[in-house]
């Protein structure tokens, strides 16, 4: 997410938290279906939904559905029992949630659709790293990293932007899609490092 980091750090989010300073306290509010607890997962998702949506060119209104379907199916799946804290913030969750309904709205749309070579090269080069427990760690790597490798990992992997739309939208400092990819390329053998040296990653 190229904007996650003001997507945590966002004031009006900020506010809305208050009562709930750690991912287990929000969780716990959430299990009560406090109301406060509610508003603030939907404070805190907003934002990256909303990047989601604009990628796959939903109507604003698509996207306001979208972030309220995905808390709750969260609050459901929380009632439910099939997800229980492990440590992860709940928000992390809302938004794969989220990821996954888009990419299956995707498919069908595309499924008698042809894929574009340069698109399939692209996906098929660079690793994903989409799960729940991946995307929070993923998170606590970055924060190791310089500003630079921060916004280009964060674009590639968790805004998932494509690699062209960035340099056409000067989300970067990088003017071609090679230099782009060059750059990110050591950024990603960085954090691989800093993966091995945490134990998040195997050789």
């Amino acid at each position: 997410m190229a904007r996650i980091l003001d997507f945590f750090l966002n004031l009006k989010t900020n506010r809305v938290c208050e009562k709930y300073p750690d991912h287990g306290l929000l969780f716990a509010g959430l299990e009560r279906e406090e109301t406060a607890a509610v508003q603030c997962l939907s404070a805190r998702v907003s934002g990256f939904i909303q990047g989601i949506g604009k990628e796959y060119r939903l109507s604003d209104d698509d996207i306001e559905e979208l972030i309220c379907d995905c808390v709750t199916i969260c609050l459901q799946k929380i009632k439910t029992k099939q997800y229980v804290f492990i440590g992860y913030d709940p928000a992390t969750f809302v938004i794969e949630i989220a990821k996954n309904r888009v990419r299956n709205f995707r498919r069908n749309a595309l499924r008698h659709e042809t894929v574009g070579l340069e698109n399939a090269q692209e996906l098929a080069e660079e690793p994903e790293f989409g799960s729940l427990a991946e995307t929070e760690r993923l998170e606590n790597l970055l924060q190791q990293l310089d500003p630079s490798c921060q916004n280009l990992i964060r674009l590639k992997y968790l805004d998932e932007r494509r690699d062209k739309d960035v340099v056409e939208q000067k989300l970067t400092q990088y003017t071609t899609v090679d230099a782009l990819k060059n750059h990110r390329s050591k950024c990603l053998k960085k954090l691989v490092e800093l993966g091995l040296n945490a134990s998040l990653l195997t050789r």
